[in-house]
């Protein structure tokens, strides 16, 4: 029980993701068949799949979306903004209830007071069915025979969300041509008919065999609205409602309920649309029936299933156990025999398993860097001896091993980008709407892949990004008319792997950044001297859109305007090792870049020294390493610069930013004519930092400050080299 209750949250997730893009993509074209049939298709087996967990909240609000999308498919009614935004709200209430099932194993207290509106703002407003009963209290909603069902008659009509009917025809209804089983088996989806007495039956010798003296009462599955054409012809005689029908008192076994999503199973494969969605749907219809049957012990013939997959009759054929095996190919020598290909499985770890092993192989890592100096005091103890040329052979070969398991179990922790991109066309097309724009988004390089501790820091950041672009980048209509644009502006997101790490890019076709604009503001808001703001190049005037409580926005919304979101930005991207880039040309637009490590768990420094101690600083942060002739830099004070590149860079000296005594001259690899200078490429810009000495760039495990040392701003954490050394890793923006 406890297995297929974890396999509907599984599926329950995967029917709403996928509902929520076929919305989005019908939206933008209402004559997309298939988009169409997948959002059915996909409310359909959710109203099935719940119905079997006896939630009649969700059943009956995804029964409305689901009875909405059949008239849709029927060309009964079109698709609109209005109808999209009340199907958006029904499956964003199903994704917190199924959170709260994945969670607490159970719908929240309130769930029919919030299936009930949503519900009936599907149908229109139209009559909503009873509130729900139990199962010795159901809502009847005035057809009070519906509480004498016999618990066989439950099953049968399988509860959840029906259509009950009521039919007393005319006792001359024979002569007016209307034949009332005939009626009945117009009626889609019928579950259960009841044929009574209308009234006490006379003695058979006074029976008119020509008056109709009975009562019909019936359920179905379907919607009242697909019921009531069956009975146009006899509108006074019939009536129908929407009702909760409850499941018998005594739960069903696990096998009823296996047997009941495996009969679904077969009626999913008899869902129209193309060769693509067939082939889908049977792939989807293969696992999800080889999964039931394993979790009831029951064996399956592989090669029989796949042969009945071809549609709902031959599973059907195949659950009763009536499909011919057919006859056995042919033996091949086994000299010969080529094994067929396995099947691709998807093997479910828990992160915190993921975790540990990277630990493992990150220690592992380090202990083989420990083996290198080893090899070096070998070969120094005996050029020539056979111990050496072993050990050194022995390194060789761990060496590689080892390079090859981090990078397989590097493997195991990428997940694609599309994880992080998918909840973008909803909050774009969502906030959009209410900013009264058009915005085309355009998604490229979801199939890239970056450690899935990368794609946890990197949502926030791109959901402040994609917000910035809506409200300030991409103008009203009426603006872009104007300026002889698209009516529709363009978001483009951009993902891509570049040296060894992930390049995420947000561009829109907006207004742009005007640097002249953000000058003022940021002497407005009292973040520079007028002075300082005329001198800025218009590079770094842009970049003051990440210095911490800038915004040029005229007002604070819910979107907007209170000067956090692009420092959180950068804080958030540096703190991982990577760093953001900005370009904007004015009328044209704005771009945002974000290059990011590939992985958290393995972090590249560039060893250097200060004072005799040992430092690391992130490769992701070091734009080149140069001895800079000390008659170069410039001071001014206490302040100095330096031309690296043809640009005046601002230098600062590690030493006097760790608190360390001033290096003398003479000091120093350089000894008094020149510096060692590390070229640090921040947020802001560049910035040349002055060490005693650059060494090694090694592979390291970052740890994090613990117990009192945790509250030192500046560093990042620690790290072990491989001959055993200890070095602090630095945080050179928390330094500068």
């Amino acid at each position: 029980m406890n297995e297929l209750f974890d396999q509907f949250i599984v599926e329950a997730q995967d029917l709403l993701e996928a509902a929520g893009g076929a919305l989005l993509a019908l939206e933008r074209d209402p004559a997309d068949r298939a988009a169409v049939d997948e959002l059915f298709r996909a409310f359909h087996t959710l109203k099935g799949a719940s119905a079997l967990f006896e939630m009649a909240p969700f059943t009956r609000l995804v029964h409305a979306g689901e009875d909405v999308l059949s008239l849709l498919r029927d060309g009964r009614r079109s698709m609109t903004p209005e109808l999209a935004d009340r199907l958006f709200r029904a499956l964003d209430q199903c994704a917190r209830w199924v959170a709260a099932l994945d969670s607490g194993g159970a719908l929240p207290a309130d769930a029919a007071d919030a299936a009930e509106p949503l519900a009936r703002a599907l149908s229109g407003g139209g009559e909503a069915p009873a509130a729900e009963g139990t199962a010795g209290d159901d809502g009847t909603g005035g057809f009070p025979w519906l509480a004498a069902l016999t618990a066989e008659e439950r099953r049968a009509a399988g509860g959840g969300v029906l259509t009950a009917i009521d039919y007393t025809p005319d006792p001359d209804c024979f002569f007016t041509g209307d034949d009332p089983l005939a009626l009945f088996r117009r009626v889609p989806d019928l579950r259960l008919l009841r044929i009574d007495p209308a009234e006490p039956l006379p003695p058979p010798a006074e029976m008119d065999p020509h008056r109709c003296l009975l009562r019909f009462r019936a359920l179905s599955g379907a919607a009242p609205e697909a019921v009531a054409p069956a009975f146009r012809s006899v509108p006074d005689q019939v009536r129908t409602g929407a009702v909760v029908l409850a499941a018998p008192a005594r739960a069903p076994t696990p096998a009823s309920l296996a047997d009941a999503m495996l009969a679904e199973q077969a009626h999913i494969l008899d869902l129209p649309g193309g060769a693509a969605e067939r082939d889908a749907r049977r792939a989807a219809v293969l696992r999800t029936v080889t999964a039931i049957q394993a979790a009831l012990g029951r064996r399956v013939d592989r090669r029989r299933l796949e042969a009945a997959c071809t549609d709902g009759d031959g599973l059907r054929r195949f659950l009763a156990g009536d499909v011919e095996a057919g006859p056995e190919p042919a033996p091949v020598p086994t000299a010969a025999a080529t094994p067929p290909p396995a099947a691709r499985r998807a093997l479910r770890v828990e992160p915190e398993r993921m975790d540990a092993l990277m630990t493992l192989v990150a220690e592992l890592s380090v202990v083989k860097g420990q083996l290198g100096p080893l090899v070096r005091r070998a070969a120094d103890a005996g050029p020539g001896s056979e111990f050496g040329r072993d050990l050194k052979s022995f390194s060789a070969r761990l060496d590689t091993l080892v390079g090859d398991l981090r990078h397989a179990a590097l493997r195991l922790r990428l997940l694609p980008l599309a994880r992080v991109f998918e909840p973008l066309p909803r909050l774009v097309r969502d906030t959009a709407r209410r900013l009264g724009k058009g915005v085309e988004l355009v998604l490229e390089g979801a199939e890239t892949e970056a450690d899935k501790d990368i794609l946890d820091m990197l949502g926030e950041p791109l959901l402040h990004l994609v917000r910035n672009a809506l409200d300030h980048g991409i103008e009203l209509p009426e603006r872009r008319a104007a300026a002889g644009k698209p009516s529709a502006g363009t978001l483009r997101i951009r993902a891509f792997q570049d040296k060894g790490g992930v390049v995420v890019e947000v561009s829109d076709d907006g207004g742009g950044i005007d640097p002249a604009a953000m000058r003022r503001a940021a002497v407005a808001k009292g973040l520079l001297e007028p002075e300082a703001a005329a001198a800025l190049s218009d590079a770094d005037a842009l970049r003051l859109v990440f210095a911490p409580g800038f915004s040029t926005a005229a007002g604070v919304s819910d979107l907007s305007g209170r000067g956090v979101g692009m420092d959180a930005v950068r804080a958030a991207v540096e703190r991982a090792g990577g760093r953001v880039e900005i370009a904007s040309t004015v009328g044209a637009g704005t771009r945002v870049r974000l290059a990011l490590p590939l992985t958290l768990s393995i972090t590249r420094v560039v060893v250097v020294e200060a004072a005799g101690a040992l430092y690391g600083v992130p490769v992701a942060l070091v734009g080149g390493v140069q001895r800079v002739p000390r008659t170069a830099i410039r001071a001014v004070k206490r302040a100095e610069s330096v031309v690296l590149r043809d640009r005046v860079v601002p230098l600062v000296r590690l030493r006097r930013l760790l608190g360390q005594p001033e290096e003398k001259p003479g000091d120093g690899p350089g000894g008094g004519g020149a510096d060692c200078v590390l070229l640090a490429e921040l947020g802001d810009g560049p910035v040349a930092v002055a060490v005693d000495d650059v060494g090694e760039r090694a592979d390291v495990v970052l740890r994090p400050m613990t117990g009192v040392l945790r509250g030192l701003r500046g560093y990042a954490g620690t790290a072990v080299l491989g001959d055993g050394r200890l070095i602090l890793v630095l945080d050179l923006r928390e330094l500068l």
